[in-house]
């Protein structure tokens, strides 16, 4: 192909045009290889799923052609055969049955601790489609999607796991030895009998049984089944009569060791069963591969690699190109093909993985070089390119022959030089230490790709993550590269560290995803210091140091985060900070969660027990997103992109299988119990100790619900009732059973059902909530409360919005949730996943409450339909938002309902946790043991205003008042009995509340000299505050001990509005409101222009005041009509007709007359 351009254009700008049209090229392509790996996923996750253990299983027929000789049935279960319905009946002429019987019954055995029958070859195409998603997460969420040569190697390690798990898959039989893979006689329940070989196999995507019946050699030759025992001269009567038996079958005559002992076969059944699970398994890996190659030859194509037939093409197209550049061009015109050849010899070399490729490269840019210019001698030179490819691979080949035959004679080499007295140079002798591959494969390559990744993988498992230096060649290190990412080398990570150990510089997080660097600096003079600041000083320099390690961490994959254990020590022996500060903060203490192990982790553990924790790991990763688990309570990176959908296992389940049940106490359990218990913790210190007493000191206890968390919501309740009832009987017994009221948890399916009560003593479990908001709960026509007995003190309802779609299906939840409520105190807690979705689904229930059932001052009532169908004013009830909003106005990162496109800024708050030994075995981690759970949050009290009680005032002037800091209004520092005070005591001055405070909705930015936090006030407003050193020293110091969630009672220098990311909000409008709109926004413009000429000076023509008020009168009747229907009223047809016609004359009216004027 030639490139023609007329007018001739310079060498070398078309050159670049080229080269840029080049590239342009390229990276749509290996765009475009995006969206294929996504559907490529898909496929493999349909196979994974064809693949997978599901209950019941395939129950497959097992019957041999024409004949009766095998009947029965088989069940597979994911790479298991396990026991049926019905047994396997043989009827052999070489196998008598037992007396009485008329075939032999073979029955899988159930019994535990028998051996399982397991398909192997299923098990190593689930271990390749496994292998080639994980192959495909790497492609996606790692190194560089625009990289040639990444994605190149990607793909053909994707293509090597798809083909092996196809030939896998289609099977070999003749290459599975049935003497080696026959199945136990303990499977089977009673054993098989003597002499009975039974293999199941795979062949052509089919289940394939192959029966034999054996007979020793060493025993003599047996007598026919027809005929007595008679023989002359060592022959059967039946065979010198009859003439001897033909074989009938192919192993005939054949003798096998089987078992340690020789055999013979004497006869031999094949059935075959058709699976389909299998078969279209089989079709879906056929699919894909299609798929995979036609991208490698796309790749292949446009950077012009190949390999055996395809090089000679390609140096056949070099050839042909310079011969017809080289040709006289009579017309003028440009001929660049010269620059498109080169571009493709730099893309080949870019892409080649192998030594074979970089060498093609090499040789051909060789010619280049040479012979641009000499026709015959650039014929020459490509001619003899194959040549010298030939050359380089056969020596290649017979190096590597005589290295395979010098560790074949090893043996024979340490004999001969045992022969000349070397005895004392024994390790000579050991050939294969001398690593000849290793050192001929730098120079000649290695002898094919699956030894090169050998090699690789090999070296990957050898040190880890830490690569020595020149360990690798530049191919080897190459496909390191591709594989495992840039390698890091233990001098450079020492240097590392050694940099970080910096004595005046932090790298902390900035609260906005990146680094700060700030430096450190004394807060006091040393000549100053009396023993509290001593004490301070001598902290931080034990505070930098874990910030330094933190940062390291960090750059081996860790999380970075805040030092937690200065923060731990605040409370029990901190007289530094303030007692408000510590009355705000918003954590558990100490803020690491511990799951306790009596009533967690240790009856967790005992359960699952009972399963292989191989199978618990892998439906822990087939049902919540892959390894990382990110559909889980797992909160992944925001730039991992993932699709924020619900937890695919709810309590409101009803069927679960026993896999499922385990993996929801293994993976949910943990996170929801930590998320749930930092809840209740704030909720507690909110409320006070008196609420909780209240409720443990009542006659029924407290009346509790686990609406959402399956039992792990109400573990984390009980764990707060029995440390406050310690607290309020320091001399109960230990032992002694602690009142905690009247349990209820909601469990849909029988399998959770009795995991839970294995945990929960004294619990109700309800398979489902019952409808108080379309069913009356009262006995009376007017009450439409729930009866007492269903009322619930405390209502914890964790995961429960997000799997609902319809809103207004969300919304009955809510008010569902609400009806359960005892109005007389009633706590109700909600959270959801810290994402922007679970932001907006607890948003979206905070704002349905606030505007129908919590009264505010100036909002008592809302309109709604009333019983007869009319419109009418609803009265709420009292009732407070406890926490985290300090404000019960409209949310300001919740401006717009619904879901916004793009939203960056939500409201959510973390809690880590220790993950207990089965999770971490589960997630596979070796580095991190530890968990940080991300949710979004709201907890509501009913029936109780403290804002009227307390005389709590939220607002303007309360914000401003928080920004002057109540420092001053607190006891003094010094005081013995505040410098012990705990957030869980009251404080003394009865004009504050933490409620009327600020929350600090994202971590504090530590600046040198200052500290920015980032607040939602009791104004309903997002702002920044600044709190420097010159404001003031305590507010300073307790400012740089601020954490995420906390609520800031010392003020602030200066404060500005914060800018908020919150997306657009995509919107789909009814026809219906889609006119409404329409008509009011013209009504509304036509009031404006009017208003406008009310305010000229000229007057208005006459024939516009007779044209508009038709027209303005027509809209407003439309606009009425609209809202009636809105509202549930019947409007006739014809009257919405008239209206139509009204605003179409009064319109036409109105043009017309403006034509006439301008005529």
């Amino acid at each position: 192909m030639a490139t023609w351009a007329y007018p001739p254009l310079p060498a070398d700008k078309l050159k670049a045009e080229e080269e840029d049209s080049l590239a342009k090229e390229l990276e749509w392509l290996l765009t475009s290889f995006q969206e294929l790996l996504a559907s490529l996923r898909e496929g493999l996750e349909e196979c994974a799923e064809l693949l997978a253990p599901k209950e019941p299983g395939s129950t497959l027929v097992l019957s041999s052609v024409r004949s009766e000789s095998v009947k029965g049935f088989v069940t597979r279960v994911g790479t298991r055969i396990v026991k049926g319905q019905k047994d396997i009946q043989l009827r052999l002429s070489s196998l008598p049955p037992t007396r009485g019987a008329n075939s032999t019954r073979l029955t899988f055995s159930n019994i535990p601790g028998a051996p399982e029958l397991v398909l192997d070859q299923l098990a190593t195409v689930r271990d390749l489609v496994n292998q080639s998603l994980d192959v495909v997460d790497v492609s996606t969420w790692t190194g560089n999607p625009l990289n040639a040569s990444f994605i190149s190697g990607q793909l053909h390690l994707l293509h090597e796991h798809i083909s092996e798990a196809k030939t896998a898959l289609k099977g070999n039989t003749e290459s599975l030895h049935w003497w080696e893979n026959s199945a136990d006689d303990n499977v089977f329940d009673p054993a098989l009998p003597p002499y009975l070989s039974f293999q199941l196999a795979i062949a052509e995507a089919a289940l394939v049984l192959n029966l034999r019946t054996l007979e020793p050699t060493a025993v003599a030759q047996a007598p026919t089944a027809f005929t007595t025992d008679i023989s002359l001269t060592g022959l059967s009567l039946r065979d010198r009569i009859f003439g001897p038996r033909l074989p009938t079958h192919d192993e005939s005559g054949d003798t096998f060791t089987w078992r340690g002992e020789e055999v013979k076969v004497k006869e031999k059944i094949r059935v075959e069963s058709q699976d389909p699970s299998l078969i279209a398994a089989m079709a879906k890996l056929s699919a894909l591969e299609h798929e995979v190659m036609k991208c490698i030859s796309s790749l292949r194509i446009f950077t012009g690699e190949g390999d055996g037939e395809s090089d000679s093409i390609y140096s056949t197209m070099l050839s042909r190109c310079r011969l017809r550049n080289s040709r006289p061009n009579v017309l003028g015109i440009l001929q660049s093909t010269t620059h498109r050849t080169s571009q493709l010899q730099r893309g080949a070399h870019r892409l080649g993985s192998t030594v074979k490729s970089s060498q093609l490269s090499s040789l051909v840019a060789q010619r280049n070089s040479k012979n641009q210019h000499k026709l015959p001698k650039a014929r020459r030179t490509l001619a003899s390119a194959p040549d010298v490819d030939v050359l380089a691979e056969t020596r290649k080949a017979e190096i590597f022959t005589l290295i395979d035959n010098i560790h074949q004679h090893e043996d024979e080499l340490a004999a001969a030089l045992d022969n000349v007295f070397l005895g004392e140079y024994d390790h000579v002798v050991e050939i294969r230490s001398w690593d000849l591959e290793d050192v001929f494969s730098g120079s000649i390559g290695h002898r094919n790709y699956q030894s090169l990744e050998a090699k690789v993988r090999a070296t990957r498992q050898q040190f880890g993550e830490f690569l020595p230096d020149d360990h690798l060649n530049p191919v080897e290190l190459e496909l390191y590269n591709t594989l495992y990412g840039e390698a890091i080398s233990p001098e450079e990570e020492v240097e590392d560290v050694e940099e970080l150990k910096v004595p005046d510089i932090i790298l902390r997080d900035d609260g906005q995803g990146g680094i700060e660097e700030i430096e450190v600096e004394q807060e006091v003079e040393v000549d100053e210091m009396d023993e509290e600041s001593a004490h301070l000083v001598d902290a931080e320099p034990e505070e930098n140091a874990m910030e330094r390690a933190q940062e390291v961490a960090d750059s081996l994959g860790g999380v970075l985060m805040e030092n937690e254990i200065e923060d731990e020590d605040d409370y029990a022996s901190g007289p530094r900070i303030h007692p408000l500060t510590a009355a705000g903060k918003f954590s558990t203490n100490p803020s690491t969660v511990f799951l306790p192990k009596d009533t967690v982790t240790n009856p967790i553990a005992t359960i699952l027990s009972d399963y292989p924790n191989k199978h618990i790991t892998e439906a822990a990763h087939r049902i919540f997103g892959g390894p990382r688990m990110p559909h889980s309570t797992v909160t992944t990176p925001p730039n991992m992109k993932l699709p924020q959908i619900p937890i695919p296992l709810s309590v409101n389940q009803h069927h679960m299988t026993e896999m499922e049940a385990n993996t929801y106490l293994a993976v949910l359990y943990p996170g929801i119990y930590a998320s749930a218990l930092s809840v209740l913790v704030e909720v507690r210190k909110r409320l006070g100790s008196k609420w909780l007493r209240d409720l443990i000191t009542q006659e029924t206890g407290p009346r509790v619900l686990d609406a959402g968390g399956g039992g792990a919501g109400m573990l984390a309740w009980r764990d707060i009732v029995r440390a406050e009832y310690e607290a309020m009987v320091p001399d109960h017994p230990r032992d002694a059973p602690i009142p905690m009221g009247k349990s209820t948890v909601l469990a849909g399916s029988n399998s959770l059902q009795t995991r839970a009560s294995a945990m929960l003593e004294n619990t109700t479990f309800l398979p489902r909530l019952p409808d108080y908001v379309h069913i009356r709960g009262g006995s009376t026509l007017n009450d439409e409360r729930a009866p007492s007995r269903k009322m619930f003190d405390v209502i914890i309802a964790p995961h429960t919005l997000l799997e609902i779609k319809e809103d207004y299906r969300r919304k009955q939840h809510v008010q569902n949730l609400w009806a359960l409520l005892n109005p007389n105190g009633g706590v109700l807690i909600m959270l959801e996943k810290g994402r922007q979705r679970g932001f907006e689904a607890i948003a979206g229930a905070r704002e349905m409450l606030l505007e129908k059932h919590i009264a505010s001052p100036g909002a008592t009532e809302y309109d709604a339909l009333t019983e007869s169908g009319d419109m009418g004013s609803v009265k709420k009830e009292p009732g407070m938002i406890i926490a985290p909003c300090t404000n019960h106005g409209k949310c300001p990162m919740y401006i717009v309902p619904g879901q916004s496109q793009g939203r960056s800024d939500y409201c959510h708050f973390s809690q880590r946790y220790i993950r207990p030994d089965f999770l971490q075995r589960i997630f596979g981690s070796k580095h991190r043991n530890h968990e940080d759970v991300e949710f979004s949050y709201v907890a509501v009290q009913r029936g109780v205003d403290m804002r009227e009680t307390q005389g709590i005032t939220q607002g303007k002037a309360v914000t401003d008042t928080a920004f002057e800091g109540y420092e001053e209004d607190a006891p003094a520092e010094n005081d013995a009995e505040v410098t012990t005070t705990t957030p869980t005591e009251p404080l003394t001055d009865p004009n504050f509340n933490v409620l009327s405070l600020p929350r600090m909705i994202f971590s504090p930015m530590k600046r040198r000299g200052h500290v920015i936090l980032d607040v939602c006030t009791p104004e309903s407003k997002i702002e920044r505050w600044t709190v420097p050193r010159s404001f003031s020293r305590q507010s300073y110091h307790d400012a740089r001990k601020a954490r995420w969630g906390d609520l800031w009672a010392l003020g602030a220098k200066t404060r500005i509005p914060r800018h908020l990311r919150l997306g657009t909000v995509e919107t789909q409008l009814s026809k219906k409101e889609r006119m409404q709109s329409k008509a009011a926004s013209r009504l509304s413009q036509l009031e404006e222009e009017g208003d406008e000429d009310d305010e000229g000076e000229g007057e208005i023509d006459p024939r516009e005041k007779q044209a508009n008020p038709g027209l303005v009168n027509a809209l407003s009747e439309q606009a009425d009509s609209l809202e009636q229907r809105k509202k549930g009223r019947t409007v006739p047809s014809w009257k919405r007709y008239a209206n139509k016609k009204r605003i179409r004359q009064a319109s036409k009216k109105t043009t017309d007359e403006d034509t006439d004027d301008l005529t």
